[in-house]
């Protein structure tokens, strides 16, 4: 969607001589002369058609103050009004908006994907879409919690982002800019409720000067859900509730005529009690109380080690100070951004998403940033232009996450499963069943059922044996230490050939240093305990049900310590094919850096019960994209269109893989293509309605990707394959119903996914919007409708049909009573109106194979927001 923003005065002014410059200036000026001569008579014969021309959009995406149509890139943007306007909070409601971009939530971090490309769910992943807040990389989901809030511009940024940028990017990027002071005295008090999830938002912002040279704007928010779509019967809770608050104070300060410096302080805490997470097919857990609704769950734990009072919950807090300094010097303009982040969350969830006393998993994370980029933009309107500037980050993290796992409570329920198994073959538990002795109780499993013995009953027997008689639960600790510098040059000029054709180059060259730490152990059975075990049994049954192998690396180990030297590049052609239109070509790469696993649990690749340092990270992924585009204004300029074609390959992609249990392993182990067209546009039909709407095409497809996990049929298939298979051979047959993992059934190449698609990549998406502005009596009466479109869509990774998402079309709609003059307006926003049931998130529950958890989001709601400004 393409918002009114602000209006630009002039037009592109690239080849413009002195000589040139003068006689503009002298046919401007009798053309303004002209104009105030005729008044009266327009006036008389009625408005020029110009007054429905659109106003022009401005962005910063090449690091200058441009208009959206000149910018030689596939960039969409959207403004204060419209993000007000269109209810959006937060970044997964912006994705509907914009073509061939979505943001999807899940239990552990936000997704980004553009153009079907995205990050992982793998906490040591670098994102292949950046976010940059005023400049600022903001690479960690909860560094953007609030970016929406009280800003000026949202800019989506579509394909590598490899010159201008602070941190590399393979996908795109977010390029936010927030709200800075007014010169006047005013302010603005807002008043929001839901009364569908009882949410009430209350914000606040002051602006002004504080002297002739200072200038401040201080935001303040405070929201709170009480009651979510959810309903959890467990607890008796409606799921998700939350509090969450925030503040930011800029002030400018006009040093000298030629500097000005800006100091932007951002600090916000959250507290999400619960999420809204539900069953979508229950599988084996049916037995245990669970059931699909996309409206009620059975989630949570009694056992005190367990029970943290919810399904999930997350609590943290996260802080920002940036210093700007700008100078405009004669030959141009140098920016100066230097910037501290930082933020720590504690979260909790209950990983069998049931009402078993099963399993949890507790994990935090603790990030620390400092950065500084040094930026010099020449003066334009000369035959070259450029920008250069160096960049400089440096990070601190540290992740971990403590697995529970309750053993007697597993071994009752496998032990039920087990006899449930027996006596549908006719025979007596008691008789074959033997507590301690798994060799013997598979054995008469196999006896009994012949040929037709599932290896699901075997595992479910032999495992409830293994367990027998185990006192206690047992713990599994991941850590992982990671420090990380980094250093960039770059620069990027434009040649102005002619006043209608420009070319640009763009080269960087980045050095990143990455050291880690990393530990995986056992614990006792204790709340909140990360204090290694010494007990030998809770270390064995530890390691057998977490797969994992004890280890300790440190930086001074082999393969925790990587050097990344990388150039990237760009080259872009933009010709002017006449005063409204411009088109482009652009070839470019980009690369998203190595890391390290922070879920590393064992060396599969390397044989059984093997832990090897130099298997902890896995390596940079690169990108090499082609996109050609067209911009053009017509009917008088009452409507734009901007059209973007892209081709991109993928190579050595980082993918994560779920082991069906309780790990992921990382891998460099897929290629891909992408390729699409994206277009928006805008058109304002009469003074008071305005159209707009885009679409995005995309082809993703994996060249090559042969070792994606295994769906949960799939393994289940695969596993009693080889189980039958090996009849004859009882040895065999226990290893391969007591052993075989997802990881092998993914190693064999079972789910390939050469020549398929990615999550979240619809062939087809789309948005239309109108807005129409009546006057009535001394209001003006503002009306937005939305409708919204994605074609059928995974949620999943391994691309399992149960993750399969209908095509959707969803309707959002706003209606504003605006006392101008008096300075109150009345919003009522309706969102999902059609009430659609759907989903971003989605997943194989841990140990429960056919169980699969997710979350369902929200449906019809409404928002009534009061808001009030006074001051000049």
């Amino acid at each position: 969607m393409l918002p009114i923003i602000k209006i630009i005065t002039t037009r592109r002014n690239h080849m413009m001589t002195p000589h040139t410059l003068k006689t503009k200036r002298t046919f401007i000026s009798t053309l303004v002369l002209a104009a105030l001569c005729q008044t009266p008579a327009l006036a008389q014969e009625g408005e020029p058609e110009s007054t429905k021309a659109l106003e022009k959009i401005t962005v910063t995406s090449q690091k200058r103050v441009q208009s959206l149509d000149e910018v030689p890139i596939s960039v969409s943007a959207m403004n204060a009004d419209k993000i007000e306007a269109a209810g959006i909070e937060r970044f997964e409601d912006l994705s509907a908006y914009i073509p061939n971009f979505k943001v999807a939530k899940d239990s552990i971090a936000d997704r980004i994907n553009i153009r079907g490309m995205q990050s992982g769910n793998q906490a040591g992943f670098e994102q292949s879409v950046g976010s940059f807040v005023n400049g600022v990389y903001r690479g960690r989901g909860a560094q953007s919690r609030f970016s929406f809030m009280d800003v000026e511009r949202v800019e989506v940024l579509r394909g590598p982002q490899s010159v201008l940028f602070g941190k590399n990017t393979v996908a795109g990027a977010l390029n936010i800019t927030t709200a800075r002071p007014d010169e006047e005295f005013n302010g603005r008090v807002s008043i929001g409720y839901n009364p569908t999830h009882d949410q009430t938002e209350l914000s606040g912002m002051l602006t002004g000067s504080l002297t002739d040279e200072l200038r401040a704007r201080v935001f303040l928010l405070s929201r709170e859900m009480d009651e979510g779509w959810v309903h959890n019967n467990y607890y008796d809770t409606d799921n998700p509730d939350s509090e969450e608050n925030m503040g930011r104070v800029t002030v400018e300060w006009d040093v000298t005529d030629n500097t000005m410096i800006t100091l932007i302080g951002e600090a916000s805490d959250y507290d999400f009690g619960s999420f809204p997470h539900a069953m979508k097919v229950p599988g084996p857990l049916a037995a245990l109380g669970s059931f699909s609704s996309y409206t009620e769950a059975f989630v949570g734990n009694a056992d005190p080690v367990l029970d943290f009072g919810s399904s999930q919950n997350m609590e943290g807090d996260s802080s920002e100070l940036v210093l700007i300094s700008e100078t405009t010097l004669d030959a141009g303009q140098l920016t100066i951004t230097a910037a501290h982040s930082e933020y720590q969350f504690d979260r909790n969830l209950d990983a069998d998403y049931s009402g078993l006393d099963g399993l949890r998993f507790s994990d935090s994370e603790d990030f620390s940033q400092d950065s500084i980029e040094i930026r010099f933009a020449s003066n334009t309107g000369g035959t070259f232009e450029y920008i250069t500037g160096l960049y400089w980050q440096q990070q601190e993290m540290t992740l971990d996450g403590l697995s529970l796992f309750n053993i007697p409570v597993l071994q009752q329920v496998l032990y039920g499963g087990c006899a449930g198994g027996i006596g549908a073959f006719g025979g007596d538990v008691s008789s074959i069943y033997a507590g301690g002795d798994v060799v013997t109780t598979a054995a008469g499993v196999i006896a009994l059922g012949g040929e037709n013995t599932p290896a699901s009953l075997v595992n479910a027997c032999g495992t409830a044996a293994a367990f027998d008689g185990l006192p206690t639960g047992v713990g599994r600790y991941a850590l992982l230490e990671q420090d990380s510098d980094m250093f960039g040059v770059f620069a990027q000029g434009t040649w102005n050939v002619s006043e209608d054709f420009r070319a640009t180059v763009g080269l960087r060259y980045t050095m990143e240093e990455k050291s880690a730490n990393k530990h995986g152990y056992a614990t006792d059975f204790i709340p909140d305990n990360r204090t290694e075990s010494t007990n030998p049994l809770v270390i064995a049954v530890s390691q057998q049900v977490g797969e994992f192998v004890t280890h300790h690396f440190t930086d001074s180990d082999d393969g925790m310590t990587r050097d990344e030297d990388t150039p990237t590049w760009s080259v872009n052609l933009q010709y002017d094919i006449n005063d409204d239109t411009m088109s482009y070509a652009t070839a470019s790469t980009g690369f998203k850096a190595g890391g390290y696993n922070s879920f590393y649990m064992r060396s599969n690749q390397r044989g059984p019960n093997i832990a090897d340092s130099r298997d902890v990270a896995f390596e940079d992924e690169n990108v090499l994209a082609f996109e050609l585009g067209l911009k053009t204004s017509f009917l008088d300029g009452s409507a734009d269109l901007n059209v973007a074609a892209f081709h991109s390959t993928f190579d050595d992609l980082q993918v994560s893989v779920f082991s069906g249990n309780t790990t992921f392993e990382v891998q460099n182990a897929a290629e891909a293509t992408s390729y699409g067209l994206e277009m928006d546009g805008r058109w304002r039909a009469t003074e008071a309605l305005t159209f707009s709407g885009s679409v995005g095409l995309l082809n993703f497809e994996y060249d090559t990707f042969a070792n994606q996990a295994c769906t949960s049929d799939q393994f289940l298939a695969e596993r009693q394959r080889l189980f039958a298979q090996a009849n004859g051979d009882l040895a065999s047959q226990i290893g391969i119903a007591m052993g075989y993992s997802n990881a092998m059934c993914a190693n064999a190449g079972i789910n390939d996914m050469s020549g398929r698609t990615a999550s979240n990549a619809p062939d087809i998406s789309a948005a239309l919007a109108a807005n129409h502005v009546a006057e009535f009596g001394s209001f003006d009466l503002i009306t937005n409708v939305d409708v919204n479109y994605h074609s059928e869509v995974y949620r999943v990774d391994d691309l399992d049909p149960i993750g399969k998402e209908p095509s959707q079309t969803f309707v959002n709609a706003s209606i504003t009573l605006d006392a101008v003059d008096q300075g109150w307006s009345l919003t009522l926003t309706g969102k999902n109106l059609t009430d659609v049931e759907h989903f971003d998130y989605i997943n194989d529950v841990p140990l429960f194979a056919g169980a699969h958890n997710f979350m369902p989001l929200a449906g019809r709601n409404w928002m009534l927001k009061f808001n009030y400004a006074f001051g000049e």
